[in-house]
């Protein structure tokens, strides 16, 4: 029996799902009316790896990708403060896809009137743009100032040179294969190749991996084995490195859609600022009480 008690919201972006806890002592906008103000009591200590774990458990828990505490920010710019956790308990720096489910969480619940954020994470500051849905002021969409690409030296293991492997960051790491099919990249046992990929001495923190097809100069297809998870819907900063390999490598555009299992992301090169950004949707699922 464990003795937390915490509110919650579950969301996902395409599938990949997350559990939201409030750790916000201030609303930072007023006027608006019918939003839960309570605070969820998310403490840092309490926040063990073994209770993600637990939160995370599908047949167990309440079952997701990940935890995302929103947090008050601490650099002075920033509107709030995302902490991360895969589903194994271990702390990540950055999710595409959780940074869009924050934004429609502090927007929709009342935290924020902004539509224009500035989220402090542990990979750095993203800007954040909130689409709303049209004639309504919900938010449908997020679309993500995702930063610059930054690929690192590809000296894995031979095996791998068949996919011309391509390493790169997104605010964490990626190792991206390239294959010749959609069949091939369907077929690719993924499970057992983001295992050992992820064991290979030059990824001391685990890695991210990607499968992708390119299907034209406008179309990725793409699947992922992110660490601490496994195979996932859907993988925001694993669609932008997808699609900064392919660049590099001239396979691509500079404006791509990624398709997922769990569906599509729109990723888009500024080649002035040298920047990715990624626009998808964010949605609740459902919310409640744990304990």
């Amino acid at each position: 029996m464990w003795s937390v008690h915490m509110k919650f919201v579950k969301m996902h972006g395409l599938g990949n799902d997350f559990i939201i806890l409030d750790d916000t002592d201030h609303r930072q906008k007023n006027g608006r009316e019918g939003f839960e103000t309570e605070k969820h009591c998310c403490e840092e200590s309490e926040l063990s790896p073994e209770l993600v774990r637990h939160f995370c458990d599908r047949h167990r828990g309440i079952g997701a990708d990940g935890v995302i505490r929103v947090c008050n920010a601490e650099h002075p710019q920033a509107d709030f403060r995302m902490k991360l956790y895969n589903a194994d308990g271990s702390p990540a720096k950055m999710c595409g896809n959780g940074i869009r489910c924050l934004g429609k969480y502090v927007y929709d619940h009342g935290k924020t009137e902004k539509v224009n954020l500035l989220i402090e994470t542990d990979a750095g500051l993203y800007r954040l743009q909130l689409i709303k849905k049209e004639d309504t002021d919900r938010i449908c969409s997020v679309r993500v100032d995702m930063g610059t690409p930054e690929f690192v030296p590809e000296h894995i293991s031979a095996r791998f040179l068949l996919f011309r492997p391509v390493c790169v960051s997104m605010g964490n790491p990626h190792c991206v294969l390239f294959v010749e099919s959609r069949e091939a990249m369907l077929q690719f046992p993924l499970k057992q190749e983001g295992t050992v990929i992820g064991n290979e001495e030059i990824f001391p923190e685990g890695v991210n991996v990607e499968v992708v097809w390119v299907q034209d100069a406008g179309h990725l297809w793409m699947r992922v084995w992110e660490r601490g998870c496994g195979e996932t819907f859907a993988c925001g900063t694993g669609a932008c490195a997808a699609v900064a390999a392919a660049m590099r490598q001239k396979k691509c555009g500079a404006s791509v859609l990624v398709r997922m299992t769990g569906g599509e992301l729109l990723v888009q090169y500024d080649r002035r600022h040298g920047h990715l950004y990624l626009t998808g949707p964010a949605e609740e699922i459902c919310h409640g009480k744990f304990g």
